[in-house]
């Protein structure tokens, strides 16, 4: 079990539509990384995806900082804006920071994060960078090698 800290606490917006899904449509957990300072907030990205992109709400499934600090983002069923062909069958957690900026803390978080879908899911989810699923750098280079080694504890 991994403590997560939940919409409430770090003060999102209310997402303008949400759509759900379901456990049987999981089917992979995609890793990302937010490609900015690693000092941004949860609330910043939300605020960047909402009124810049004009999403409904932040992209990702949850977040995770230089500390290992989960955030809740849309949670584990509710369909993300983090992959495009992959929302509906991918978890999208995305570490706050450039590739340069992982931490051992953030690495063990979302594996944490990762077995906690697994169990949630009832099965093994297929772990991925986001590059795997789309025309991308991201989760850079060594975050991309870690999701590729099978997210090995740090």
């Amino acid at each position: 079990m991994v403590d997560i800290v939940d919409r409430s606490e770090w003060g999102a917006r209310a997402p303008t539509s949400t759509t759900e899904t379901d456990w049987s449509a999981r089917t992979e957990f995609v890793v990302h990384y937010s490609a900015g300072p690693p000092d941004q907030s949860p609330k910043d990205i939300q605020r960047h995806h909402m009124d810049s992109n004009g999403w409904s709400d932040i992209g990702y499934n949850f977040l995770v900082d230089t500390e290992g600090t989960a955030y809740e983002g849309r949670g584990w069923l509710v369909v993300g804006a983090h992959a495009t062909g992959h929302n509906t069958s991918g978890i999208g957690v995305c570490f706050i920071g450039g590739d340069s900026d992982t931490t051992s803390a953030a690495k063990n978080t979302i594996r944490a994060l990762y077995h906690e879908a697994n169990r949630k899911a009832g099965r093994t989810l297929t772990a991925r960078g986001h590059r795997d699923v789309g025309s991308t750098s991201c989760p850079g280079d060594s975050l991309h090698q870690w999701v590729a080694d099978g997210l090995p504890e740090q």
